[in-house]
Protein backbone atom coordinates (compact mmCIF):
# COMPACT_ATOMS: atom_id res chain seq x y z
CA UNK A 1 0.00 0.00 0.00
CA UNK A 2 2.63 2.61 0.60
CA UNK A 3 6.32 2.78 -0.65
CA UNK A 4 9.32 0.58 0.69
CA UNK A 5 12.79 1.78 2.08
CA UNK A 6 14.63 4.35 -0.19
CA UNK A 7 17.70 5.89 -0.02
CA UNK A 8 17.61 9.22 1.91
CA UNK A 9 14.17 8.01 3.72
CA UNK A 10 12.11 9.68 7.05
CA UNK A 11 9.91 8.10 9.14
CA UNK A 12 6.48 9.17 8.37
CA UNK A 13 3.45 8.62 10.86
CA UNK A 14 0.72 6.97 8.62
CA UNK A 15 -2.61 4.67 9.78
CA UNK A 16 -3.02 1.17 7.72
CA UNK A 17 -6.11 -0.55 7.85
CA UNK A 18 -6.28 -2.28 11.38
CA UNK A 19 -3.08 -0.46 13.51
CA UNK A 20 -1.23 2.77 13.81
CA UNK A 21 2.50 2.57 12.43
CA UNK A 22 5.38 4.08 11.71
CA UNK A 23 6.85 3.45 7.87
CA UNK A 24 9.90 4.11 6.57
CA UNK A 25 9.09 7.03 3.37
CA UNK A 26 11.44 8.62 1.01
CA UNK A 27 11.57 12.31 0.48
CA UNK A 28 11.37 11.91 -3.02
CA UNK A 29 7.30 11.99 -1.62
CA UNK A 30 5.37 13.00 -5.28
CA UNK A 31 3.14 15.79 -3.19
CA UNK A 32 3.54 19.37 -2.98
CA UNK A 33 4.18 21.41 -0.48
CA UNK A 34 1.30 22.26 1.71
CA UNK A 35 1.97 25.87 2.73
CA UNK A 36 -0.53 28.13 5.07
CA UNK A 37 -3.36 29.86 3.39
CA UNK A 38 -2.28 33.06 2.25
CA UNK A 39 -5.11 35.84 2.40
CA UNK A 40 -7.19 35.48 -0.40
CA UNK A 41 -7.87 37.60 -3.56
CA UNK A 42 -11.29 37.53 -2.30
CA UNK A 43 -10.32 38.57 1.45
CA UNK A 44 -7.84 41.91 0.06
CA UNK A 45 -11.33 43.00 -2.12
CA UNK A 46 -12.74 43.16 1.47
CA UNK A 47 -10.72 44.65 3.93
CA UNK A 48 -10.34 47.68 0.68
CA UNK A 49 -13.95 47.71 0.48
CA UNK A 50 -14.36 47.97 4.56
CA UNK A 51 -11.34 50.69 4.32
CA UNK A 52 -13.23 52.49 1.58
CA UNK A 53 -16.56 52.93 3.66
CA UNK A 54 -14.64 53.75 6.86
CA UNK A 55 -12.52 56.55 5.20
CA UNK A 56 -16.40 57.58 3.61
CA UNK A 57 -17.54 57.58 7.24
CA UNK A 58 -14.48 59.78 8.24
CA UNK A 59 -15.30 62.25 5.73
CA UNK A 60 -19.30 62.87 6.39
CA UNK A 61 -21.03 64.79 9.56
CA UNK A 62 -21.23 62.85 12.84
CA UNK A 63 -24.18 63.00 14.16
CA UNK A 64 -24.67 62.44 18.04
CA UNK A 65 -26.83 58.68 17.87
CA UNK A 66 -24.48 56.94 20.75
CA UNK A 67 -25.68 52.99 20.82
CA UNK A 68 -24.72 50.03 22.73
CA UNK A 69 -25.81 46.65 21.33
CA UNK A 70 -26.19 42.95 22.97
CA UNK A 71 -27.66 40.20 21.22
CA UNK A 72 -27.17 36.55 20.33
CA UNK A 73 -26.86 34.36 17.29
CA UNK A 74 -26.63 31.15 15.99
CA UNK A 75 -23.93 30.24 13.83
CA UNK A 76 -23.95 26.62 11.18
CA UNK A 77 -20.86 25.81 9.68
CA UNK A 78 -19.95 24.84 5.72
CA UNK A 79 -17.76 21.05 6.17
CA UNK A 80 -14.56 21.73 7.64
CA UNK A 81 -11.84 19.75 6.48
CA UNK A 82 -9.06 19.00 8.20
CA UNK A 83 -5.24 18.61 6.41
CA UNK A 84 -1.73 18.75 7.32
CA UNK A 85 0.43 22.36 6.82
CA UNK A 86 2.75 20.33 5.08
CA UNK A 87 1.92 16.54 4.58
CA UNK A 88 5.97 15.26 3.82
CA UNK A 89 7.04 16.48 7.05
CA UNK A 90 8.80 13.77 9.35
CA UNK A 91 10.20 15.60 12.09
CA UNK A 92 7.97 16.54 13.85
CA UNK A 93 5.18 14.09 11.78
CA UNK A 94 2.35 14.89 10.03
CA UNK A 95 -0.87 13.78 10.89
CA UNK A 96 -2.34 12.50 7.95
CA UNK A 97 0.85 12.22 4.90
CA UNK A 98 1.00 12.41 1.46
CA UNK A 99 -1.11 10.46 -0.25
CA UNK A 100 -4.61 9.74 -1.65
CA UNK A 101 -7.37 8.12 0.99
CA UNK A 102 -10.43 5.56 0.22
CA UNK A 103 -12.27 8.57 -1.13
CA UNK A 104 -9.82 9.40 -4.03
CA UNK A 105 -9.06 13.08 -2.20
CA UNK A 106 -5.94 13.63 -0.06
CA UNK A 107 -5.59 12.48 3.65
CA UNK A 108 -7.90 13.88 5.45
CA UNK A 109 -10.41 14.17 7.91
CA UNK A 110 -14.24 15.71 7.39
CA UNK A 111 -16.57 16.65 9.07
CA UNK A 112 -18.86 19.53 10.58
CA UNK A 113 -19.27 21.30 13.84
CA UNK A 114 -22.26 21.96 15.49
CA UNK A 115 -24.10 25.08 15.08
CA UNK A 116 -22.79 27.93 17.72
CA UNK A 117 -24.59 29.92 19.76
CA UNK A 118 -22.74 33.53 20.08
CA UNK A 119 -23.41 36.05 22.45
CA UNK A 120 -22.48 39.83 21.09
CA UNK A 121 -21.99 43.14 22.89
CA UNK A 122 -21.29 46.12 20.49
CA UNK A 123 -20.59 49.59 21.26
CA UNK A 124 -21.22 51.83 18.14
CA UNK A 125 -22.07 55.88 16.46
CA UNK A 126 -24.52 56.64 13.43
CA UNK A 127 -23.21 59.19 11.19
CA UNK A 128 -26.00 61.83 9.86
CA UNK A 129 -25.52 59.60 6.29
CA UNK A 130 -27.03 56.98 7.41
CA UNK A 131 -23.88 55.09 8.01
CA UNK A 132 -22.84 53.28 11.41
CA UNK A 133 -19.96 52.26 12.48
CA UNK A 134 -19.52 49.47 15.48
CA UNK A 135 -17.27 48.02 17.50
CA UNK A 136 -18.06 44.32 18.36
CA UNK A 137 -17.12 41.39 20.91
CA UNK A 138 -18.36 37.97 20.56
CA UNK A 139 -18.10 34.74 22.17
CA UNK A 140 -18.93 31.40 20.54
CA UNK A 141 -19.96 28.96 23.23
CA UNK A 142 -18.17 25.24 22.59
CA UNK A 143 -18.81 23.37 19.35
CA UNK A 144 -17.99 20.07 18.39
CA UNK A 145 -16.50 17.94 15.38
CA UNK A 146 -17.93 15.45 14.53
CA UNK A 147 -15.93 13.84 11.21
CA UNK A 148 -14.38 10.40 9.02
CA UNK A 149 -10.54 10.72 7.98
CA UNK A 150 -10.55 9.01 4.80
CA UNK A 151 -7.90 6.57 5.87
CA UNK A 152 -10.07 3.53 5.33
CA UNK A 153 -12.73 1.81 3.71
CA UNK A 154 -15.83 3.85 4.25
CA UNK A 155 -17.56 1.10 5.98
CA UNK A 156 -14.45 0.61 9.11
CA UNK A 157 -14.88 2.70 11.87
CA UNK A 158 -12.56 5.91 11.86
CA UNK A 159 -14.35 8.78 13.36
CA UNK A 160 -13.02 12.18 14.31
CA UNK A 161 -13.95 14.47 17.20
CA UNK A 162 -13.18 17.68 18.86
CA UNK A 163 -14.33 20.85 20.29
CA UNK A 164 -13.92 24.55 19.60
CA UNK A 165 -15.06 27.87 21.07
CA UNK A 166 -13.78 31.13 19.69
CA UNK A 167 -13.35 35.01 20.85
CA UNK A 168 -14.10 37.57 18.28
CA UNK A 169 -13.37 41.21 17.72
CA UNK A 170 -14.13 43.12 14.75
CA UNK A 171 -14.73 46.42 13.44
CA UNK A 172 -18.08 46.92 11.68
CA UNK A 173 -19.65 49.20 8.87
CA UNK A 174 -23.32 49.69 8.51
CA UNK A 175 -25.24 51.11 5.88
CA UNK A 176 -29.04 51.76 6.90
CA UNK A 177 -31.73 52.52 4.02
CA UNK A 178 -34.28 54.81 5.92
CA UNK A 179 -35.94 55.63 2.41
CA UNK A 180 -36.94 52.01 2.05
CA UNK A 181 -38.58 51.47 5.42
CA UNK A 182 -41.27 49.17 5.63
CA UNK A 183 -44.86 50.60 6.33
CA UNK A 184 -46.32 49.32 9.52
CA UNK A 185 -47.31 50.17 13.40
CA UNK A 186 -43.56 50.37 13.66
CA UNK A 187 -40.47 51.90 11.75
CA UNK A 188 -38.17 48.94 10.28
CA UNK A 189 -35.36 50.15 8.49
CA UNK A 190 -33.09 47.46 6.29
CA UNK A 191 -29.52 47.63 6.26
CA UNK A 192 -26.02 45.73 4.88
CA UNK A 193 -23.15 45.66 6.65
CA UNK A 194 -19.42 44.27 6.16
CA UNK A 195 -16.70 44.06 8.77
CA UNK A 196 -13.26 42.28 10.15
CA UNK A 197 -11.34 41.65 13.12
CA UNK A 198 -9.36 38.91 14.29
CA UNK A 199 -10.86 35.76 15.97
CA UNK A 200 -8.66 33.51 18.53
CA UNK A 201 -9.83 29.90 17.94
CA UNK A 202 -9.37 26.97 21.35
CA UNK A 203 -9.10 23.71 20.04
CA UNK A 204 -9.19 20.96 22.49
CA UNK A 205 -7.47 16.98 22.03
CA UNK A 206 -8.65 15.90 19.01
CA UNK A 207 -9.96 12.16 19.00
CA UNK A 208 -9.36 9.81 16.25
CA UNK A 209 -11.16 6.24 16.90
CA UNK A 210 -10.11 3.08 14.33
CA UNK A 211 -11.02 -0.18 14.34
CA UNK A 212 -8.15 -1.44 16.58
CA UNK A 213 -6.38 2.11 17.70
CA UNK A 214 -7.20 5.55 19.32
CA UNK A 215 -5.23 8.39 18.42
CA UNK A 216 -5.20 11.59 20.28
CA UNK A 217 -3.83 15.15 18.69
CA UNK A 218 -3.07 17.86 21.05
CA UNK A 219 -5.04 21.07 20.92
CA UNK A 220 -4.01 24.67 20.76
CA UNK A 221 -5.07 28.31 20.46
CA UNK A 222 -5.22 30.18 16.92
CA UNK A 223 -5.47 34.11 16.30
CA UNK A 224 -6.65 34.52 12.58
CA UNK A 225 -8.35 37.21 10.83
CA UNK A 226 -12.63 36.98 10.45
CA UNK A 227 -14.46 39.02 8.05
CA UNK A 228 -18.33 38.70 7.98
CA UNK A 229 -21.13 40.62 5.35
CA UNK A 230 -24.73 41.08 7.08
CA UNK A 231 -28.08 42.26 5.61
CA UNK A 232 -31.09 42.66 8.17
CA UNK A 233 -33.60 45.40 9.47
CA UNK A 234 -34.20 47.25 12.35
CA UNK A 235 -37.35 47.78 14.17
CA UNK A 236 -38.04 50.78 15.99
CA UNK A 237 -39.41 49.76 19.42
CA UNK A 238 -39.28 53.12 21.43
CA UNK A 239 -37.62 56.42 21.12
CA UNK A 240 -34.57 54.91 21.85
CA UNK A 241 -34.29 51.11 21.51
CA UNK A 242 -34.42 49.32 18.11
CA UNK A 243 -34.41 45.47 17.42
CA UNK A 244 -32.04 44.09 14.79
CA UNK A 245 -32.46 41.36 12.72
CA UNK A 246 -30.81 39.57 10.45
CA UNK A 247 -28.55 37.14 8.57
CA UNK A 248 -24.60 36.90 8.45
CA UNK A 249 -22.10 34.74 6.42
CA UNK A 250 -18.25 34.56 8.50
CA UNK A 251 -15.34 33.53 6.67
CA UNK A 252 -13.37 32.85 10.60
CA UNK A 253 -10.08 31.64 8.39
CA UNK A 254 -8.30 28.78 9.39
CA UNK A 255 -7.90 27.04 12.78
CA UNK A 256 -5.02 24.76 13.43
CA UNK A 257 -4.40 21.56 15.83
CA UNK A 258 -1.55 21.65 18.76
CA UNK A 259 2.51 21.05 17.59
CA UNK A 260 3.43 18.45 20.34
CA UNK A 261 2.70 14.67 21.77
CA UNK A 262 0.22 12.88 20.36
CA UNK A 263 -0.82 9.33 21.37
CA UNK A 264 -1.68 6.34 19.54
CA UNK A 265 -3.01 3.43 22.16
CA UNK A 266 -4.53 0.10 20.98
CA UNK A 267 -7.79 -0.68 22.62
CA UNK A 268 -7.57 -4.48 21.89
CA UNK A 269 -4.48 -4.30 24.47
CA UNK A 270 -1.97 -5.54 21.71
CA UNK A 271 0.78 -3.18 22.83
CA UNK A 272 1.39 -0.22 24.99
CA UNK A 273 0.28 3.49 24.03
CA UNK A 274 2.95 4.66 21.50
CA UNK A 275 4.25 8.49 21.61
CA UNK A 276 4.22 10.49 18.72
CA UNK A 277 5.67 14.26 18.27
CA UNK A 278 3.43 15.51 15.61
CA UNK A 279 3.29 18.63 13.32
CA UNK A 280 0.12 20.76 13.23
CA UNK A 281 -3.13 20.16 10.79
CA UNK A 282 -5.62 22.84 9.81
CA UNK A 283 -9.13 23.96 8.47
CA UNK A 284 -10.73 26.63 6.97
CA UNK A 285 -13.56 27.26 9.03
CA UNK A 286 -16.46 29.43 7.48
CA UNK A 287 -20.66 30.00 8.45
CA UNK A 288 -23.49 31.38 8.31
CA UNK A 289 -25.90 33.05 11.48
CA UNK A 290 -28.58 34.21 12.12
CA UNK A 291 -28.52 36.94 14.74
CA UNK A 292 -31.17 39.03 17.03
CA UNK A 293 -30.26 41.96 18.83
CA UNK A 294 -31.33 45.20 21.23
CA UNK A 295 -29.69 48.59 20.27
CA UNK A 296 -30.22 51.32 22.86
CA UNK A 297 -29.79 55.27 21.47
CA UNK A 298 -27.33 56.32 24.70
CA UNK A 299 -28.39 60.08 23.07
Amino acid sequence: MYERQRKNSRLLCVVDHYQFRLESRSQTCNAVKQSPHPFKLRTRLFIFLVCTCTFSVSNSAFGDDFYVRGGIARESFEDTVFMDTYCPSGTPAALYGCGTGSDNLPYSSKGSFDPFQSFEIGLGMSTLSNIRVEFLVAYQSSAVFNGNTNFLASELQQSVTAELSTVSTSFVVYRDFPKLNVTGTRKTVPYIGAGFGIANHRIETTTMTFPVTMTTVPGASETSLTWSVSFGASTDLSQRVKLDYGVRFVDRSRLRTGLGEGVVSWTNGARGPLSLNLARTEAELRGYSLRISLRYALK
